[in-house]
């Protein structure tokens, strides 16, 4: 198994991870430049490969094949329910399943699938035989995506290998531990990634990616609001939030948007045990900047019916710390192989 570098490009830092399907030996979060990356796309794929190059020498970490991870708001990710047929059937009907969901022509995009489960033929209400289903997870993403990310990192000196969405190289930290102690974890849970820009839950059922609810507030509110109280800049007031400097997370305002993002992620919880028969969802972990923000996981304690952890419980090799936090995803995305 060769080792690769594993890439997750945010609006505020890139989190980098070393290692292979086997394990991770390396993680690291650097920050970047104000609106290097703006509405999950790069400015300037040159600039941006200039800090990637630079991150790597600063963290003497050696320039490999690269995995990234494509963000949450770049690729629809979903179930289906299809009658058996065969890849390259599935290859010319795939892209008409995301017809309602893709902007712009069908060939602009890529497509791909993963098989969770075969479904046996059976007979129905009407006595008529049913053919066998194919229980498929199915992404797609525009192929200029894929493009950009593969110019910059052409431009730091590295191949693009591998891309899988947010969900997935998240959803591949649980399958592992599944795999590796299924008696002590359970199937059904979910990850918020507390990011800089938004909140992104990803909910995952026996397994296997579920639902994605987007809360349009993060890291970049609380920046605001602190800066506006303070008097200083955004980027001095990263610095007091992640601190806790005079106080700052415990300011009356950030604590309103401590409750809003908890009551969105109890709504979003609440609409899927609706939809959902039998669900018994009781675990959330915590991943990203602000699942190192005190007052936050306080809040989100007190409001909801689930057992909080952190995410270094998924991820490989023991590793945690605040790190662990910013680089799930990157190490997740190391982990992708066969299967779900």
């Amino acid at each position: 198994m060769s080792t690769l570098l594993g890439l997750d490009l945010g609006a505020s830092a890139m989190k980098l991870a070393v290692g292979d399907r086997s394990g991770v030996s390396q993680i690291a979060s650097v920050l970047l430049p104000s609106d290097l990356v703006r509405d999950h796309k790069m400015v300037s794929e040159e600039a941006v490969a200039q800090e990637v190059k630079h991150a790597l020498r600063e963290q003497h970490m050696k320039k490999r094949p690269c995995a990234v991870v494509i963000p949450a708001e770049s690729a629809i990710v979903r179930r289906l329910t299809v009658p058996y047929m065969s890849p390259e059937q599935l290859r010319v009907n795939l892209p008409y399943e995301f017809h309602d969901f893709v902007q712009g022509d069908k060939d602009q995009y890529f497509y791909d699938y993963a098989v969770v489960a075969v479904g046996e033929g059976r007979k129905g209400e009407d006595g008529k035989e049913e053919p066998p289903t194919l229980d498929l997870l199915a992404a797609a993403t525009r192929k200029e995506t894929i493009a950009a990310y593969r110019r910059m990192l052409r431009l730091a000196g590295m191949k693009l290998v591998r891309a899988v969405p947010e969900c997935l190289a998240y959803g591949n930290l649980l399958r592992a531990k599944l795999e590796q102690h299924p008696e002590e974890y359970r199937g059904e849970c979910a990850v918020a990634d507390l990011g800089h820009q938004s909140v992104r839950l990803h909910i995952y059922q026996n397994g296997v990616y579920n639902t994605t609810r987007t809360i349009e507030l993060g890291g970049r509110s609380l920046d605001a609001i602190i800066a506006d109280t303070a008097g200083v800049d955004p980027h001095l007031a990263t610095g007091y939030k992640m601190s806790n400097y005079q106080g700052a997370q415990e300011i009356s305002a950030c604590r309103e948007l401590y409750s809003r993002v908890a009551v969105e992620i109890m709504r979003a919880v609440n609409f899927y045990g609706f939809n959902t028969p039998d669900a018994d969802l009781r675990d959330l972990y915590l991943s990203g900047g602000l699942a190192n923000v005190t007052a936050l996981r306080e809040e989100l304690e007190r409001t909801l019916q689930l057992t909080l952890h952190p995410i270094d419980e998924l991820c490989p090799g023991g590793l945690s710390g605040p790190e662990t936090s910013y680089c799930a995803a990157a190490m997740g995305v190391l982990l992708q192989g066969n299967g779900r």
